[in-house]
């Protein structure tokens, strides 16, 4: 539409809307645009050619500008002297079109290059979250199985307590954020069963520190390091112990999770960090990016890990 608003008014009672030759010039011009933007873009721009790009623009905008003065030279409407008449705003309109079809395809490119970007990460993010089930089971078995040859009376309330971490695995870690309450009661129950598991032969400490856990974050983001901990924490030498912090801010969640270790452990744990901590590392650069901090360091005897996230406004 913008020839048709732009375009000189000649002597006549009709709108420019109304006269033919500001409607084929109209045409042209609608043909140019969607010719620069599927076509020319495409073959110069992105194949960065812009001096052939550019050439072509004036080229084709110097000839839509002719065409009109062209058939009314035909028509015999006007003398062919006056061909060139108000050619000078033609290219110009031409080459407003021609910059807005360059515009308008660039837009569409950088919306489609981050939605293709967004859905790959949500591909991603799900498959992440898919392999945080298994990891579980197999960890949670393994309790089972001890509780199970020690024929143990603990095993039934044990089997319980799996059963309330799968309920909450199936249907709330499904979705895109849960509260932070559900989330340390899951690791409640999760420490629950390792108690059920080593009695008193690894010592355990959890706590909670008092503050607002009504935030909101995405599940199953804090038991990797739990995990890790029990994983590499119960098979020292001598007592082992595993403490566990967890602290809220206005807009921040820590915690904190120490282990005893053995240089073999630590070693082991160098050398194959489990899909835990690799799905945590990612989930979190996907998740938080640029607003959390994960820190694993061994001092003496113990091994320590931390995580901090600032949660989302």
């Amino acid at each position: 539409m913008v020839p048709i608003f732009i375009m000189p008014l000649k002597d006549t009672d009709k709108p420019n809307y109304l006269q033919w030759h500001t409607i084929i010039f109209t045409a042209l011009q609608t043909v140019g645009f969607y010719f620069s933007a599927y076509v020319l873009y495409p073959r110069f721009l992105l194949k960065k050619r812009v001096a052939a790009y550019v050439l072509a623009i004036l080229g084709i905008s110097f000839f839509f500008a002719l065409v009109p003065g062209c058939i009314m030279v035909i028509a015999g409407e006007l003398p062919w002297y006056a061909i060139f008449a108000g050619i000078v705003v033609k290219i110009f309109i031409g080459l407003f079109v021609f910059g807005t079809a360059t515009s308008y395809r660039f837009m569409v490119d950088v919306m489609q290059t981050e939605r293709l970007q967004k859905e790959t990460l949500t591909m991603e993010l799900s498959f992440l979250r898919s392999q945080v089930s298994p990891h579980f089971m197999f960890n949670a078995l393994n309790s089972m199985v001890s509780l199970a040859r020690k024929k143990s009376d603990l095993l039934e309330p044990a089997l319980l307590k799996m059963s309330n971490l799968m309920h909450y695995m199936l249907y709330d870690s499904d979705e895109e954020k849960v509260s932070l309450h559900k989330e340390v009661e899951y690791i409640r129950s999760y420490i629950d069963l390792q108690t059920m598991r080593f009695g008193d032969s690894v010592k355990i400490l959890f706590m909670v520190q008092p503050g607002n856990y009504s935030h909101i974050i995405e599940p199953m983001l804090l038991i990797p390091l739990i995990e890790n901990a029990f994983k590499h924490g119960v098979n020292v030498a001598e007592e082992p112990e595993i403490n566990i912090e967890l602290a809220v801010a206005e807009k921040e969640v820590s915690l904190s999770v120490s282990n005893k270790t053995i240089a073999y452990t630590a070693q082991v744990a160098d050398k194959t960090k489990g899909i835990g901590l690799t799905n945590l590392e990612r989930r979190l650069k996907i998740l938080y990016p640029g607003k959390h901090q994960l820190a694993a360091q061994k001092e003496g005897n113990w091994f320590h890990a931390s995580l901090k996230i600032v949660t989302h406004d």
